[in-house]
């Protein structure tokens, strides 16, 4: 079942061969087989249509990181996949408004925005999750919440260039690669578990020349007990 407020392709279509300020509220009305008091219902603007696939994915997002009961790292590639699999489910409309935002430059703007706004809400669930309350995990949690999307970014892009040369398994062994770069920030109890290196220990004695082994032997031995008090 296509959502209420999923965006037609026909008026997509529209828009780009007739051009985004050209084209009426009116012909996409039609187009989109609605009234234009249910258009405005529905979607409130030509801009709002173009972006409202988009709006139902960022609250899906939002949806699923509050209501995940796995771990940071599990959760953040479930959600790439959210988003992942929701752009794909209609390959022309995706085509169509990729090539539409790639002509209009105020669309372009507002894609930007909507990008803030996905890592905005990786960052605030690294924050319910408690992952960035010191001012260096603040720092490594931005640039997370900033490349997670970039990676996801990169694979759409390839997607729509050739839908075979990418899919959600190869999205999700990236994303799992980047993931483990940041384990201090997503798994600090399996950090602190760690164990640290013990420090070597150098000992110096200072003997005659004519020290024979068993002096040597019992020097060092001497020194050792020395440090262990």
């Amino acid at each position: 079942m296509i959502p209420s407020s999923a965006v037609p392709s026909a008026a997509l279509n529209l828009l780009i061969t007739q051009g985004f300020d050209a084209t009426s509220v009116d012909e996409l009305a039609t187009a989109a087989g609605i009234s234009r008091s249910t258009f405005f219902r529905r979607f409130g603007s030509k801009e709002n249509m173009v972006f409202a696939d988009q709006e139902m994915i960022i609250t899906h997002v939002e949806t699923t990181l509050a209501s995940s009961s796995v771990d940071a790292q599990q959760t953040l590639i479930d959600t790439a996949h959210v988003v992942f699999d929701q752009y794909t489910a209609n390959p022309e409309a995706a085509q169509l408004r990729h090539q539409l935002l790639s002509s209009v430059p105020s669309l372009r703007e507002r894609e930007l925005v909507s990008t803030h706004r996905y890592e905005r809400a990786f960052y605030r669930f690294l924050s319910r999750r408690e992952l960035v309350s010191t001012p260096a995990a603040r720092a490594l949690g931005l640039g997370l919440s900033a490349g997670l999307v970039a990676i996801h970014n990169d694979h759409l892009r390839m997607w729509l260039r050739d839908p075979h040369s990418t899919d959600r398994t190869k999205l999700a062994q990236d994303v799992m690669s980047f993931l483990e770069r940041f384990e201090d920030v997503l798994q600090p109890q399996h950090a602190a578990k760690k164990p640290e290196k013990s420090a070597r220990t150098v000992v110096v004695s200072v003997l005659s020349s004519g020290a024979d082994e068993q002096s040597i032997l019992d020097a060092v031995s001497q020194a050792l007990k020395a440090q262990q008090h």
